[in-house]
């Protein structure tokens, strides 16, 4: 049963430790409550007062007072120091008694001190710290000889004293990011003997119309789509190390609107914004990964590279937003959102998203989940992208229902093929065993289509060869004496040339392995994916295809594969594609396990793709 804790007279109770998930303490008198470590999640303290009890009002207001009283001291000791050494400058120097124009001295101090603590304000007001010095200058100035320059060199001596903490002060009320440590420390202070809420979950609680001032916040195990919508003070909380400690942050979450603002780079992670009005804001690299934006107004605003994984996004109202390399995931909510069209690139009203007319309803939530439980597979040739198809109905043959390719897409030098897969499914697992499968079938069209091509050559060259035969029999038929010379047909009464006539067997030949691997080393190129390795790598080819010309002709199939893998290596260490090279590397390697009767091609092919960093 749910504990209900509202309007409930509750200063420093201790509930460090316990289970209090949905506890109500609507209206509750909760200062000085410790929640130490305690389970809060869902817990309403709506109207709730926070803060400190008596005992650490006084706690606090007596160390607050022996803090003061030492200030006190040490200033007191350094003006009565500074006065001495005055005194004893124009009693000694200049022959003036300052006990004989005491009152005269003390009216002139006070008036002068108020003059330049004036002028000083004047100056820090218009031009900031600097301005300080321009002052001190105007001061100097309009010093006067005598009694009149002691009273001034006093005053000042007073005023520099008074204004940096003047100066402190106004500043860290600013929120200037200057003084951001004095101004936590001072919190931290504020809220010793407050309602402590150190190492609890907070996940989901609700602080509307809260009064905040002096809670610790700080180091609580998760503050996650809290809820504090019109909190009192929430700026007087101690919450160091969360996303209350940016002033802009915590007027959204005080306030819910932030229309036109800008929280470009602002860490926004699990934070509550529920039928927030954003119409207009840049969230610009910001980070609502986690975040409740439930009912939302969200019109016309920037989400460029904005992430957004995990968000709830319900309801959300989008018309004119642009999303532009937003970051989204299946666990991204995007269910019933309220959108005619969005802008898919900033600055581009090309980009919009649909060209022409609105979303029809459920129209973008469709598009755009359909975004997020898809994977990418480059390929790279028509025979790869057969292959993946392959792979893809193997692997729904194994049980993996609901893969297809859903569309092709060109980028630059490749092609993307898109293949949709269910929400359910484990995508890493999936995505590496379509790779292996892809790389299986795509050796297997290759060895297919070589040996259509060794057949067509094969019939190609027969035929030849029985054309060949058919004219010899005719001319021995015809007693025609043939005498062949470089190739040409010699008849008594006319001359018939034959050429390119190979009438040997088809055999690979290995020569030409050893000729493309060779030049293959001596013309490496750049390597954006390994520099300073053309050479190594130039050498280990060249030991390869020594090493190739010896194996035996039965094992031709083989080292053709290891030559064209160690040609697609080669390329793609080139293009500089970390993902992908690594892809074929493994490729190369799995080849030459298949010559693993011959040891020395497989340790030569780890070493270049110990070099390649495969």
């Amino acid at each position: 049963m749910t504990a209900d804790f509202s309007q409930q007279r509750l200063r420093g109770r201790d509930f460090r430790g316990r289970d209090l998930r949905g506890a109500r303490f609507v209206g509750a008198d909760l200062r000085g409550a410790r929640f130490r470590n305690a389970d809060l999640t869902d817990a309403d303290f709506s109207g709730a007062r926070l803060g400190k009890s008596l005992r650490g009002t006084i706690a606090t207001g007596l160390l607050t007072l022996l803090i003061g009283l030492l200030a006190g001291l040490l200033d007191g000791l350094a003006a009565f120091f500074l006065v001495a050494v005055i005194s004893w400058f124009f009693e000694t120097m200049q022959g003036i008694s300052i006990e004989q124009h005491a009152m005269e001295l003390a009216i002139t101090t006070i008036t002068s001190a108020g003059g330049i603590v004036a002028i000083l304000l004047f100056f820090l007001w218009r031009r900031g710290v600097a301005g300080l010095f321009a002052g001190m200058g105007v001061i100097m100035a309009g010093a006067v000889a005598g009694a009149g320059a002691v009273a001034v060199a006093v005053a000042v001596a007073t005023a520099v004293f008074f204004l940096p903490a003047f100066f402190v002060a106004w500043r860290i009320r600013k929120d200037d990011p200057l003084f951001a440590g004095v101004r936590q420390f001072g919190l931290w202070f504020g809220a010793l003997g407050g309602t402590d809420f150190r190492g609890a979950n907070l996940h989901g609680a609700r602080f509307r119309g809260a009064n905040l001032k002096h809670a610790l916040f700080a180091s609580a195990s998760n503050l996650a789509r809290v809820d504090f919508r019109d909190a009192k003070h929430l700026r007087f909380a101690h919450a160091t190390g969360t996303l209350l400690e940016d002033p802009r942050v915590r007027e959204l979450l005080a306030g819910g609107a932030g229309e036109a603002e800008s929280y470009a780079g602002s860490n926004l992670q699990g934070a509550c914004l529920a039928g927030a009005s954003l119409r207009g804001a840049d969230f610009t690299e910001a980070d609502l990964s986690d975040a409740e934006l439930v009912g939302a107004d969200l019109r016309d605003a920037r989400l460029i590279k904005t992430q957004l994984i995990g968000a709830n996004l319900i309801g959300v109202r989008l018309t004119g937003a642009c999303l532009a390399a937003w970051n989204i995931h299946k666990s991204t909510n995007l269910q019933e959102i309220n959108c005619d069209h969005v802008f898919l690139e900033a600055n581009n009203p090309r980009s919009r998203q649909p060209p022409s007319g609105a979303f029809r309803e459920g129209e973008f939530s469709k598009l755009f989940q359909e975004v997020t439980e898809t994977m990418d597979f480059i390929v790279e040739s028509k025979l790869e992208l057969a292959a993946l198809q392959r792979a893809i109905q193997k692997l729904r043959e194994a049980g993996a229902e609901g893969l297809e390719i859903q569309g092709v897409e060109c980028r630059e030098d490749v092609i993307v093929a898109h293949v949709a897969a269910p929400p359910e499914i484990d995508r890493e697992e999936i995505h590496a065993r379509t790779l292996r499968e892809k790389g299986l079938e795509t050796k297997l069209l290759l060895a297919e289509s070589k040996a259509r091509e060794a057949e067509t050559k094969y019939l190609m060259q027969k035929e030849h060869t029985d054309d060949l035969m058919n004219l010899f029999d005719v001319s021995l038929r015809k007693e025609t004496h043939i005498h062949a010379q470089g190739g040409n047909v010699n008849q008594n009464h006319r001359t018939q040339t034959i050429t390119n006539s190979n009438l040997a067997g088809v055999t690979l030949n290995q020569g030409d392995i050893h000729g493309r691997l060779t030049n293959l080393a001596r013309n490496i190129g750049a390597l954006p994916a390994a520099p300073d390795a053309e050479e190594k790598l130039g050498q280990l080819l060249t030991r390869l295809a020594e090493t190739l010309r010896d194996i035996p002709p039965e094992h031709a199939e083989k080292v053709e594969d290891v030559t064209d893998m160690a040609e697609r290596t080669v390329k793609d260490a080139r293009k500089g594609n970390p993902s992908r090279l690594r892809s074929t590397v493994e490729d190369l390697k799995s080849s030459a396990r298949s010559l693993d009767s011959y040891p020395a091609v497989l340790q030569i092919v780890s070493e270049i793709a110990k070099l390649l960093g495969g």
